[in-house]
């Protein structure tokens, strides 16, 4: 999970491209007739307007780890099927770097299409990689899918800007990597971030984070 997360930011940072298989799939170890599936998976997605640098990292990382070349085709099958899903979820104009960052969320477990539609219908006309990342880092860190969303939505809704919600997603990785529980962290956090927000109408920081209000632990959805 965390090399999902190092890689998200790696892309979040990086100038949006379509990469070629032939140009930047290491095949050079792999069987031919691997070698040969794999590129006409990376270029069927691109064809289909989906970015394929996502497909490409998965199978660099199996080929570094020397995963059975088997198991590799299936991790890329399953990275173009996430694409597809968030570039669904994401309709109707998704930027490349929202659909690469859709499917990073979703390969998250307990993430949903759901959830990224949520995020989509909050910042309709607006790229939402950046969400969607501190989206995937919330989940990881083992906040409950629900809340994680609502606070996502919600900053979005209080003009939260990219580098505000980067840095709450770091923040909060950055503690949990160094033995913090992520609720504790998320509320220390969120009182920083919801403190210098503007407020919006019908959404309070107890609102953002409902365990500010209660002073209870978080439900589980």
């Amino acid at each position: 999970m965390t090399r999902r997360l190092l890689w998200l930011l790696g892309l979040l940072v990086a100038t949006s491209r379509v990469t070629t298989a032939q140009d930047s799939l290491p095949l050079a170890t792999l069987d031919r007739d691997v070698a040969m599936r794999l590129t006409r998976i990376v270029d069927s997605a691109g064809s289909r307007g989906l970015p394929t640098e996502p497909i490409v990292a998965k199978i660099s990382q199996g080929v570094f780890f020397h995963a059975p070349p088997d198991r590799i085709v299936v991790a890329a099958q399953s990275v173009v099927a996430r694409l597809e899903e968030a570039r669904i979820a994401l309709a109707p104009k998704p930027t490349q770097s929202d659909i690469a960052a859709g499917e990073n969320a979703l390969g998250v477990d307990g993430v949903t299409r759901t959830a990224l539609q949520a995020i989509r219908s909050t910042s309709p006309n607006r790229p939402v990689a950046v969400p969607l990342g501190l989206l995937a880092q919330l989940v990881a860190s083992k906040v409950p899918l629900a809340r994680a969303t609502k606070i996502v939505t919600d900053l979005i809704k209080r003009g939260a800007s990219d580098p505000q919600l980067l840095a709450l997603g770091n923040n909060v990785s950055a503690d949990v990597v160094h033995g913090a529980q992520a609720m504790a962290s998320l509320d220390v956090r969120l009182r920083g971030l919801t403190a210098v927000l503007a407020p919006v109408a019908g959404v309070s920081a107890a609102a953002t984070d409902p365990g500010l209000a209660s002073g209870s632990g978080p439900k589980k959805p």
